[in-house]
């Protein structure tokens, strides 16, 4: 049940019926109808958020040290994401035997980055309200980020969650329209481009030395309009319950700098890490040798927070190390914000490379022949995508929330509700009940 699915639209009418009918249960229907959203995906699984619920309300009441509550919170994910990896990679028999070799229970990171959050803001007295087993449970569980994020703080959502639900007009018209444009990113975008350079990442297709700049040019917006999609869809729906989520996006692929890239990709995972690791490590408090290995492990754990895979921890070191370089170097050079934009692309993109290919050899020999042919960007078919990117890349208007809930005050319901019936219907049309799941439903 993904939010761009006709099961979703039948789940959240189902929600709001119940929301009107029982408005003095509001709290309960929250918790139920999230339980049930989760278990829809890995009804298995769904002793998970059990857990979660039970062992984080315990460290919350209990005068426990974060040393023993944190990992305590961290095995679920430490066993069924990086047990049977780690068995693997330092060949040890016993973890091999005890690993779990299945498929990973869904956003699993996401979950317990939440719970994690929650415990050291309480512990830190970064938030002092009082938290029963009611407001812990609706934090953890509240469907609309429950799968792929923002990742939350106790303070951003659970006095918001307090509050009885209230439905305006303002809010549902920019509810509904940051609905379609995540709807939109994500079926018209995303899956059409997935569509196009999904067979490119497959060794065995590459045969063309175009296929290279297409990859090279076209996966940054896929997995661009995939997560925003997403996260524009969450924001959405919390919206027509008048409930703000924080924005995840705001024009990333317009930043000047790696540094302003990270601050604008993803944003609460960045702040997550910055607040809970970086910070903790001590920052850029301590010499540069101090900072460089602050900023490498950071990034290390960030990629390894995205899969339990070589890759992965290659693409966060090295998002390090480009990170340390350019606090070091950035006042030696004095570019036009442009070019600054343009080159931190060129290095952005070429990052991702390495977060879609999780084959080291396929690796080296992709980047190998990309930089080989790369000269064939100017031939008049890559010279089209180029533009198209350039496009994309300066035209990222409706990553501005304001922009949206500017234009959501101009349109009356009569034009809005048809438009996004007509959006809808194509979309389902398009992909005929077979959409893809989102990028980061992986992790």
């Amino acid at each position: 049940m993904i939010f761009s699915s006709i099961q979703f639209i039948i789940f959240f009418s189902i929600f709001l019926l119940f929301i009107k009918i029982f408005k003095n249960h509001q709290r309960s229907i929250i918790i139920l109808f999230s339980i049930f959203f989760y278990g829809f995906w890995s009804p298995p699984f769904t002793f998970l958020i059990l857990f979660f619920f039970i062992t984080s309300y315990f460290f919350l009441k209990r005068d426990l040290s974060l040393k023993v509550s944190i990992p305590v919170t961290l095995l679920p994910l430490f066993y069924f994401k990086y047990s049977f990896f780690l068995s693997n990679f330092f060949e040890i028999k016993i973890l091999a035997d005890l690993s779990y070799k299945g498929d990973l229970p869904l956003a699993i990171s996401f979950i317990t980055f939440t719970a994690i959050a929650i415990l050291v803001d309480v512990k830190t007295k970064k938030y002092e309200e009082k938290i029963n087993f009611y407001s812990l449970s609706e934090f953890l569980i509240y469907f609309p980020q429950l799968i792929a994020g923002p990742i939350l703080r106790a303070k951003e959502l659970i006095p918001l969650l307090k509050s009885k639900i209230v439905f305006t007009n303002a809010n549902v018209k920019f509810g509904i329209l940051l609905f379609m444009i995540g709807f939109v990113k994500k079926i018209f975008f995303a899956d059409s481009i997935s569509n196009f350079i999904d067979p490119i990442f497959e060794k065995e297709n590459l045969t063309a030395s175009q296929d290279y700049i297409k990859g090279f040019l076209l996966f940054p917006l896929q997995i661009y309009f995939d997560f925003s999609g997403y996260v524009d869809m969450a924001l959405g729906v919390s919206k027509i319950l008048s409930i703000d989520l924080p924005i995840n996006f705001n024009r990333p692929y317009l930043s000047s700098s790696l540094t302003e890239f990270w601050r604008n990709w993803h944003i609460t995972l960045s702040k997550w890490f910055r607040d809970y690791v970086y910070i903790p490590l001590g920052g850029s408090r301590y010499g540069n040798k101090k900072l460089f290995g602050n900023l490498f492990l950071t990034m290390s754990i960030a990629g390894l927070w995205h899969g339990a895979s070589i890759n992965f921890i290659l693409w966060g070191s090295m998002n390090g190390i480009f990170l340390f370089l350019e606090k070091k170097m950035s006042n030696h050079f004095n570019f036009n914000k442009l070019i600054k934009i343009s080159l931190t692309c060129f290095l952005v993109f070429n990052l991702w490379i390495i977060f879609r290919i999780n084959d080291l050899n396929f690796l080296l020999i992709f980047y190998s022949n990309l930089y080989q042919n790369f000269f064939t960007i100017i031939e008049i078919e890559n010279l089209i995508l180029l533009a198209l990117v350039i496009f994309a890349v300066f035209s990222q208007k409706f990553d501005n929330y304001k922009y949206i809930e500017n234009i959501s005050k101009k349109i009356i319901f009569l034009i809005l509700i048809p438009i996004f019936i007509i959006v809808l219907v194509t979309g389902l049309a398009i992909k005929a009940g077979s959409s893809e799941k989102f990028i980061y439903f992986d992790f």
